[in-house]
């Protein structure tokens, strides 16, 4: 009997050569080699695992709490009753996560700390946008909140940082500043008070409308003055107050592909089997 030669519409090649191509991909989604789009979607599927694997939160559904007697009652005189009991059942055991489940979902979340070692932005961007996306939350809401408790940190730490010195006794005993910032500081204030009071004298004699002027002047003076002795206000931005976090969608875009890559090649050169 003649060999007929079937063909796929859209490709060129036999059927055997179809194979050949589905083989040098993988089974499945499965790449034959570690990727970094593979990376993320194993550490996506880790955080769906962990929130799985943990107990229930909350009321569980009506009728779960029924003593076990019950139950068994319901199910011998209402044929309804027993399946549903029967489906509860199956929901419930499909909804815990497998062994092979928890060992793939434990290997994902080691890689940050394998391969994003001295990688502190790149390891929390990877692991904040795989959680995000695992729970379905909205990724520029966290980062909005996050931003904003790490400015209203920032703004903390200036304050304390640069507030005059203070506390029990001659010498300050209550301040828990170094001995250089607490000098820094009353300079600065010093420096400060001499030229509210210089201002003050010539705002009293000059016309209105040379006030702005004379205040823009007493302000650029006090910035001279505290950069030449040395005793300049901190200033703290909010990266400064959450070192090693992304507060922007932009920044953790970047960082994430960065980890990705990372990650992947990481595994490659380990020789680590893809699953």
């Amino acid at each position: 009997m003649r060999n007929l030669e079937y063909r796929i519409p859209g490709f060129l090649g036999l059927v055997d050569d179809m194979q050949s191509r589905i083989a040098a991909v993988g089974e499945g989604d499965i790449p034959t080699e570690w990727t970094p789009e593979h990376v993320g979607a194993r550490l996506i599927e880790a955080f769906e695992i962990l929130s799985r694997s943990g107990g229930r939160v909350g009321p569980g559904r009506f009728g779960n709490g029924w003593p076990a007697m019950v139950q068994e009652y319901a199910d011998l005189v209402d044929q309804q009753a027993r399946e549903l009991a029967q489906r509860e059942r199956q929901q419930a055991m499909a909804a815990r996560p497998s062994s092979d489940e928890v060992s793939r979902m434990n290997e994902a979340l080691r890689w940050p700390m394998d391969h994003l070692d001295g990688m502190p932005l790149a390891s929390d961007a990877l692991m904040l946008w795989a959680y995000a996306s695992a729970t379905h939350r909205d990724m520029n809401g966290m980062l909005h909140q996050r931003k904003k408790r790490a400015t209203a940190l920032a703004s903390e730490m200036m304050r304390r940082a640069n507030e005059d010195p203070h506390g029990r006794g001659e010498n300050g005993a209550g301040d828990c500043r170094s001995i250089a910032d607490q000098w820094r500081a009353a300079l600065r204030r010093q420096i400060a008070s001499d030229i509210v009071e210089a201002l003050n004298a010539k705002l009293a004699s000059a016309p209105k409308d040379r006030h702005d002027q004379l205040i823009k002047a007493a302000h650029a003076d006090l910035g001279a003055r505290c950069k030449a002795m040395n005793c300049l206000p901190y200033r703290f931005k909010p990266h400064d107050a959450v070192p090693g976090r992304v507060l922007s969608r932009t920044s953790l875009d970047r960082q994430r592909k960065i980890a990705m890559a990372a990650v992947a090649g990481g595994l490659r050169r380990a020789a680590v089997a893809v699953r």
